[in-house]
């Protein structure tokens, strides 16, 4: 794991992450964009606050994310039952068409 110093709304913080600098930088510069833009939205609010939002903001992401996730997979597992069951009928259609002397 690397260590990374990293600045999120002007406050110093120290990270370890297995991503490599130009990743970790891009998050930073994510991070303090989301963070500043609520920062304006909610001028009456502390950091402290602002960083509770952006939680309940990425976990609403998160969860949106997963749903996604999960249709898609259930949408995949569907794909493979269909590929299953047409190798299954071409199978037995030239197990029939070998079988009789078709081909």
């Amino acid at each position: 794991m690397k260590r990374y110093s990293i600045t999120i709304l002007g406050r110093k913080y120290s990270i370890s992450a297995e991503k490599d600098e130009i990743f970790m930088r891009r998050v930073e510069s994510l991070i303090n964009k989301e963070l500043g833009a609520l920062r304006l939205s909610m001028s009456h609010a502390d950091y402290l606050d602002i960083y509770v939002v952006y939680l309940f903001q990425l976990y609403e992401k998160m969860d949106m994310l997963e749903s996604r996730l999960l249709k898609m997979e259930k949408s995949f597992s569907e794909a493979k039952k269909i590929v299953r069951l047409l190798q299954e009928e071409i199978t037995r259609e030239l197990t029939n068409l070998t079988g009789s002397n078709k081909l």
